[in-house]
């Protein structure tokens, strides 16, 4: 009320005199005739005729400055196409200001009802604001004797209400874990999500090692210094070889040219997986999650009645959900990121001198450690079982020798693979005209290296209905498909990779080149 008063009076007078004075006088309203006859006043502006006019008057003046006996010019007079070109454009000059004029003219109509209409709330606002005062005042007047009664009432009221409230607040706890327990947490999260964020995921690790590798790869000098000190760090540089043989297709990749930043990547890609995606909470607190499993191994066969899959499902969820929001688990969280980050920077610490650590490992840590970890904490918390596989299709035999398992071959719809021949451009056996056989393929197409594992769907419904596994990103796999002239070129073109060099030591890449081309270790393998 007081603001009320202070936008049309003035300053008020104190309350306690409210009910003392008259009823507070009305401001004049202003008039709407006289503020539609003010806004509807244009400003003076020339007639059409006096524009015309005049430009007609300029021309007459121009042309006879401009005429043959003028002593001011030896011009020309202007043939009859140009003076008609320039009427024309005078023409449209006038009707372009002719429409800028009505235009402008609509434009003022518009702002003119408009602010008719403001004036109009303006004094229905006021009316309303004179009306509730003289309500209050004729409130105040009636019940002077009421005041101190309610004052010191006021405390003992203040308390009561405090109490109903503290009650309210208890019915609603109530309420909300009731519904809490007929409808538990859980995260439904789609495909088409949980394939970005996995995308987001595969594209960081690849920006990370190419920034870290590519500068040394363009610059032979700067491989020859890299070599020169891993040679000084033969314990990292032991760790690596030992990654690369564990795995055969690694073994194998490295010995194409031009492979150094895919293999990287996969090695990193292969850390996530094992380390973060295959642990539950990657082993922050693994009692905890022990205790967990022996419970819902409980509720699925010793409970009556049998709890189903989806019931057991939301409850893991729901669960998961409480670990990862728990003091514990988000203590045990940060020490475990900076232990999972010192382990995946190991493989790139030979080309790193001592200083440059600190960032390496910083680098790491935000850009694949986090955002790794932050996907696996969501996956845990969904209904439905997403997780990744990947299958290399080369293994080591027995004795040591590479195999290539015929699956590859009957799985390559679902494989997203670029072939290294052909600039890396996609290879899909659907697309190629005519399409090969099988005996064609088992000749001209190499399975490399298996870049980035697949992710999978388990679609979880209701009662214990599973759905089979649905392919939400494909495995990314480097293929070599070409007949073996081709793919001999391409060797011959290419050099040896950096971690080729790295790994194999010179009398070893010695007996290698004695064995042949690289495709000699596959030749007489027998096909699992």
């Amino acid at each position: 009320m007081e603001d009320i008063k202070r936008e049309y009076e003035g300053e008020p007078s104190r309350l306690t005199q409210i009910h003392e004075s008259k009823p507070p006088k009305r401001p004049e309203k202003i008039g709407i005739d006289s503020a539609s006859r003010t806004m509807s006043e244009d400003p003076p502006k020339k007639s059409y005729s006096q524009a015309i006019s005049t430009n007609n008057a300029n021309n007459e003046l121009r042309a006879t400055s401009e005429a043959p006996g003028s002593p001011t010019t030896n011009r020309p007079e202007k043939p009859d196409k140009a003076r008609a070109a320039e009427n024309q454009t005078l023409w449209r000059q006038m009707e372009d200001l002719q429409k800028q004029l009505r235009d402008a003219r609509s434009r003022a109509e518009g702002t003119e009802r408009e602010l008719l209409k403001q004036l109009r709330e303006a004094n229905n606002r006021a009316d309303q604001a004179e009306r509730a005062a003289e309500g209050l005042i004729r409130q105040l007047k009636a019940r002077p004797s009421e005041m101190p009664a309610s004052s010191d009432d006021s405390p003992e009221s203040i308390k009561n209400l405090m109490a109903e409230n503290k009650d309210l607040k208890a019915e609603l706890d109530d309420a909300r874990s009731h519904i809490f327990s007929l409808q538990p947490y859980r995260k439904d999260l789609t495909p088409e999500e949980v394939g970005q964020e996995f995308d987001d995921l595969v594209n960081n690790v690849t920006d990370w090692v190419t920034k870290l590798i590519e500068p040394i790869l363009d610059d032979d000098d700067k491989i020859d210094e890299a070599l020169a000190v891993a040679k000084k760090k033969a314990h990292e540089a032991m760790s690596l070889k030992h990654k690369l043989h564990s795995d055969a297709d690694l073994a194998f990749g490295c010995m194409f040219p031009d492979t150094d930043i895919d293999i990287l990547i996969t090695i990193v890609m292969r850390f996530l997986q094992d380390r973060i995606f295959q642990k539950v909470l990657f082993e922050t607190i693994p009692h905890a999650v022990e205790v967990l499993s022996y419970i819902e191994s409980s509720m699925q066969t010793n409970v009556e009645p049998k709890r189903d899959l989806f019931a057991l499902r939301t409850w893991r969820a729901e669960t998961m959900n409480a670990l990862i929001c728990s003091p514990d688990y988000q203590r045990q969280k940060g020490i475990r990121i900076k232990e999972l980050t010192v382990e995946a920077a190991a493989p790139f610490r030979i080309f790193k001198k001592d200083k440059e650590m600190s960032k390496l490992y910083y680098s790491c840590q935000e850009a694949i450690i986090k955002p790794a970890v932050a996907l696996h904490e969501k996956l845990l918390t969904s209904t439905h079982h997403f997780y990744l596989d990947l299958n290399p299709y080369v293994v080591w035999n027995a004795r040591q020798e590479l195999e290539m398992s015929p699956d590859f071959f009957d799985n390559l719809s679902n494989l997203k693979c670029e072939n290294i021949l052909h600039n890396r451009k996609s290879f899909n056996v659907s697309k190629l005209d005519p399409v090969p056989t099988r005996e064609q393929l088992r000749r001209e197409l190499l399975n490399v290296v298996a870049v980035v594992p697949a992710l999978y769907m388990r679609q979880i419904g209701k009662g214990d209905v599973i759905r089979e596994p649905t392919v939400v990103r494909m495995q990314q796999v480097l293929v070599a498909w070409g007949p073996q002239e081709k793919r001999e070129r391409f060797l011959a073109k290419g050099g040896r990779t950096m971690l080729y060099r790295l790994c194999y030591p010179p009398r070893e890449r010695q007996e290698r080149a004695q064995e042949g081309s690289v495709w000699s270790h596959l030749k007489g393998i027998p096909w699992a």
